[in-house]
């Protein structure tokens, strides 16, 4: 146990309190924790002096003749997770987790502990970003020849600074996992003053890795006021009057349960309904779903009508009180796409007699918003602005999970430790926060 120059003080000075205790990287893998002062969860903190902790690295595990029974043929033009098999301890989800193999070190061979080894390009095709691997027509792999592999990997973790009630600070390793690394467990009268992200492909920490205890957030979905008896007052008129209100959820994949499954009492709408019925106990909510994995909203309306995915008979037919609209899969579009593409979905909702609630989408995976850090405050997708602008411009409720989503890394969560498929899909916390902000656009009776 490290000591830590930690007193709790019963009362902080005049002077407003500092939001984070400063922690900064001073060797690969070493951090310094202070000085510096922060009330948390209802405790004074101060560190008098600066604490150097030991961050362990990444532990890299190998694997030894892995066998797989037969190989597809390797697709170059799929998706990365889609061009071949996953390596089975990289899995996550329908994907793989990407980076995580140690470069250089996969190699396949046509018996166990056999030295003479496939040539890729020649016999097979390889991924190392996403992990996955096929034969090659014309190479040495047949059809139905079983094939053995040897590789190394490390895993995500997320590791927590931790204030002990004992005056002491140190570092609780987390569980580590090729997605869904969850902050460790830490004792009663503990307090977590920041977590730190070791990721399968770091090769040293920095400034990137250290997600701090943000103290002056507002308790997570409290933001504002409820916005129903403005721009929701039919659907809030009837579950204020006991009145029966059906509601439509119209989404992607996310809106089909990616990230969960099978579980729909997880998934993000049924999360919002159950939640809603306790609310409003005295009306009877029926939740319908309109999702389709891996579509936009624009193939949605373009789906012709009798197909599997019919928006009018999907989302139209059933004359709900209410629509949410989840697209992820929207987020190509620009702030006018966005409200002239939304301007149609809209209007058709309003005569059909339905409110509606925009829901702008969680964060997916850093390359793909083209940002470097899971750090950052404003949301760079021009489909998020479009939303809320929209949605302001029209009078149209806005759900701004986005904005949860961003503040996730100031509450000392890595939001990519959220998505079960390493990519874009939320597992049954990041469901949890949809359903909270949606549920926050109401007032408490």
């Amino acid at each position: 146990m490290v000591p830590a120059f930690v007193v709790f003080l019963g009362n902080m000075c005049a002077a407003a309190a500092p939001v984070t205790i400063p922690v900064h990287v001073v060797a690969p893998w070493a951090l310094e924790v202070g000085p510096g002062r922060v009330e948390l969860s209802g405790r004074h903190i101060v560190l008098d002096e600066a604490v150097r902790l030991e961050i362990a690295p990444p532990i890299c595990k190998s694997v030894v003749d892995e066998k797989y029974d037969r190989l597809p043929v390797f697709n170059d033009k799929a998706p990365g997770w889609l061009k071949g098999v996953r390596l089975s301890a990289l899995i996550a989800e329908e994907c793989s987790a990407t980076g995580l193999l140690t470069p250089g070190s996969f190699r396949i061979k046509g018996a166990p502990a056999s030295s003479n080894f496939f040539v890729v390009g020649k016999d097979y095709g390889f991924d190392e970003f996403w992990a996955t691997f096929g034969r090659l027509e014309g190479g040495a792999i047949g059809e139905n020849h079983p094939v053995y592999c040897d590789y190394e990997y490390a895993y995500h973790r997320l590791d927590s600074i931790v204030a002990g009630a004992d005056g002491a600070l140190r570092i609780v390793q987390g569980v580590p996992a090729q997605a869904l690394a969850l902050p460790p467990a830490i004792g009663a009268g503990d307090t977590v003053l920041a977590n730190v992200f070791v990721s399968g492909e770091t090769r040293r920490l920095t400034d990137d890795s250290i997600f701090p205890m943000d103290a002056s957030l507002p308790p997570a979905y409290s933001d504002g006021t409820p916005v129903a008896d403005r721009l929701l007052p039919r659907t809030l008129a009837k579950l204020r009057d006991g009145r029966p209100v059906t509601i439509v959820a119209f989404g992607d994949s996310v809106t089909c349960g990616g990230g969960i499954g099978a579980e729909k009492n997880l998934w993000y709408q049924y999360q919002f309904e159950t939640l809603l019925q306790a609310r409003f106990p005295q009306s009877r909510i029926t939740m319908l779903t309109a999702g389709w994995g891996g579509a936009s909203s624009k193939r949605y309306l373009e789906s012709p009508r009798g197909s599997e995915h019919d928006f009018v008979r999907d989302v139209l037919e059933p004359k709900p009180d209410l629509v949410t609209i989840e697209f992820v899969n929207d987020a190509y579009l620009d702030e006018a796409g966005t409200a002239a593409h939304y301007a149609g979905i809209v209007d058709q909702l309003l005569q059909n007699g339905s409110e509606v609630i925009l829901i702008t989408p969680h964060l997916v995976r850093p390359d793909w918003m083209q940002v470097e850090t899971m750090r950052f405050d404003e949301d760079p997708r021009p489909y998020v602005r479009g939303l809320r602008e929209f949605g302001a411009a029209r009078g149209i409720a806005v759900a701004d999970a986005s904005a949860e989503w961003r503040r996730l890394w100031r509450r000392g969560i890595p939001y990519i430790t959220l998505l079960a498929n390493a990519i874009n899909h939320p597992d049954a916390r990041g469901h949890e926060l949809f359903a909270r902000v949606l549920l926050n656009l109401f007032p408490e009776e």
